[in-house]
């Protein structure tokens, strides 16, 4: 146990010592993984919300379908039902009987409506039809509206599938971001720590001719890598922190409407921070790794 203390502590000194003698070099690296890891924050954040206004919009969209006015029994109603839910894409049905759809038409246009309640309703009964996946709501609609009983179907046309398509597009392209920064980011540290080996070339040979395996000459440019991922990664967990919880209380907590709410700070910052912290550590552990084996094996 103190042998790996001590060799631990060894390791971590001479990384130390190598990121002092390359200072320059390694602060040059870790202001790069900085600011990758800044715009890396950025997107998942960004990706993340994405994700949570696709689970709102797709949890609140359905298709409302509108029964014949002559359809008034609850075998014919229980009929109609059925034949939905045998469509494929189906997932839930919920009834709305006219009443309801009143009531729903007051909330949306006014009180002027009121005057419809009791006998004078001209209303019908209607489904709200919830779908499994929100790009077949077109296909799925056209299917509904053929069935005998039903008078039309809505979803919100095409300005529904433009706004999951758009919220589709962002992810992927957010996602596509973060993945040419991480490589960035390996390619920057990659060539920090070849830089720092090369320059201490004779202190390895010299661990060689005394007996050092590779792994022991390794180790401490695998924490050194380490030590500058960890670094890198400070200032934007940081400014996430702080930054995150300013915006979400001006914005007080939510863009345009409740259908897009923002996540609260406490559940984003930690789990944006964490996955930030956790690439930077990675990044550089790797780098490193990539570069100190990739020199061990060519001066072998």
């Amino acid at each position: 146990m103190k042998e790996k203390l001590n060799l631990a502590l060894y390791e971590l000194k001479y990384a130390f010592i190598g990121i002092k003698r390359h200072l320059l070099l390694c602060l040059s690296a870790i202001s790069a993984i900085t600011i990758s890891l800044f715009l890396m924050a950025a997107f998942l954040v960004v990706g993340i919300h994405v994700d949570h206004f696709a689970t709102n919009v797709q949890s609140d969209l359905s298709i409302h379908v509108i029964l014949d006015q002559d359809i008034v029994e609850d075998d014919q109603i229980d009929a109609i039902e059925d034949q939905i839910l045998e469509l494929s894409n189906v997932d839930s049905i919920e009834f709305s009987d006219k009443e309801n759809e009143l009531e729903l038409m007051i909330d949306e246009k006014g009180d002027a409506f009121s005057i419809y309640k009791g006998e004078e309703n001209p209303l019908s009964n209607a489904f709200f039809v919830y779908v499994q996946d929100e790009k077949q709501i077109q296909d799925t609609s056209e299917q509904i509206e053929q069935i005998e009983g039903v008078s039309s179907s809505a979803y919100g046309g095409s300005s529904v599938t433009q706004l999951i398509n758009l919220l589709d597009m962002v992810r992927k392209v957010g996602y596509g971001v973060i993945l040419l920064l991480l490589i960035l980011s390996i390619y920057l540290i990659f060539n920090t720590i070849r830089t720092t080996i090369f320059s201490r070339q004779e202190e390895i040979i010299i661990m060689r001719q005394v007996g050092g395996t590779n792994a022991f000459i390794k180790r401490p440019f695998e924490v050194q890598g380490v030590l500058i991922g960890l670094f890198g990664s400070l200032l934007p967990v940081a400014t996430l922190y702080f930054g995150y919880a300013k915006l979400y209380e001006v914005l007080e907590g939510q863009l345009f409407s409740n259908l897009f709410s923002l996540i609260e700070p406490n559940q984003i910052v930690w789990q944006v921070g964490l996955i930030i912290t956790l690439i930077g550590l990675l990044i550089g552990g790797f780098a490193s790794f990539w570069a100190v084996t990739k020199y061990l094996k060519v001066k072998r």
